[in-house]
């Protein structure tokens, strides 16, 4: 298991692309329409294992008030940019949903689906514990992906059509506070969460407080005003 993706999540598309290229010389690329009522751009990285950045805003703000997650969407957007959420991926996503079933004693909720991209490039996928992880705001959800080659295959695209001024080649680790009751009780036994990199504040609130990315030009440690 590792760290697939980090999301950051702003009400429009703009203060997250600033903030990101000038001040780590990151560019970003896609933003194609969700269901849910966000839209999603990517900072692209350099690497075999496609991981990335993925920037959520708002498309269809109705959409996302109708909802629980969207309505928590808009409240954690509010005051500007904000880390919202994290995924690790998984080799057996059926495995860690069970997992995560015996843990919290919740319905994981794994679900499959496929993503479709701007440029029409379709991408099989599932996850599990989405709702428990955006809940904690710390603990990860879970994904695997049914084309892994086509996945890895956009990359090259992605990073000539981000243009990076400097070019990130891999997540290296989260700085977190602790989960909040119930979930902070989960945390020791959250699937793969012990072997990833992860840096927990104890005095921290319960959000992603920082990004560790490795680039071509060194480590840089993305956070957010």
């Amino acid at each position: 298991m590792r760290i697939d993706h980090v999301i950051l999540g702003a009400r429009t598309i703009e203060p997250l692309r600033e903030l990101l290229w000038d001040r780590y010389g990151f560019g970003i690329t896609d933003g194609s329409p969700n269901p849910d009522g966000t839209a999603s751009w990517v900072v692209p990285f350099d690497t075999p294992d496609v991981q990335y950045l993925e920037l959520l805003v708002t498309h269809d703000e109705r959409r996302l008030a109708g909802e629980d997650f969207g309505r928590l969407f808009l409240e954690r957007t509010a005051d500007g940019p904000d880390f919202l959420n994290w995924a690790a991926l998984t080799d057996d996503i059926e495995s860690t949903a069970r997992e995560v079933e015996t843990v919290t004693g919740a319905d994981p909720d794994l679900f499959r689906g496929e993503s479709v991209r701007a440029d029409g490039l379709s991408v099989p996928w599932a996850e599990a514990a989405f709702d428990l992880s955006w809940r904690s705001r710390v603990l990860p959800f879970f994904l695997s992906y049914g084309d892994p080659q086509a996945r890895a295959a956009r990359v090259p695209g992605d990073l000539e059509a981000a243009g990076h001024r400097v070019c990130p080649t891999s997540l290296r680790r989260l700085e977190t506070g602790p989960a909040p009751e119930p979930e902070r009780d989960w945390a020791d036994r959250w699937p793969g969460l012990a072997a990833l990199d992860v840096l927990v504040d104890p005095a921290a609130g319960p959000r992603i407080s920082a990004v560790h990315i490795d680039t071509a030009e060194g480590e840089t440690v993305v956070r957010l005003p």
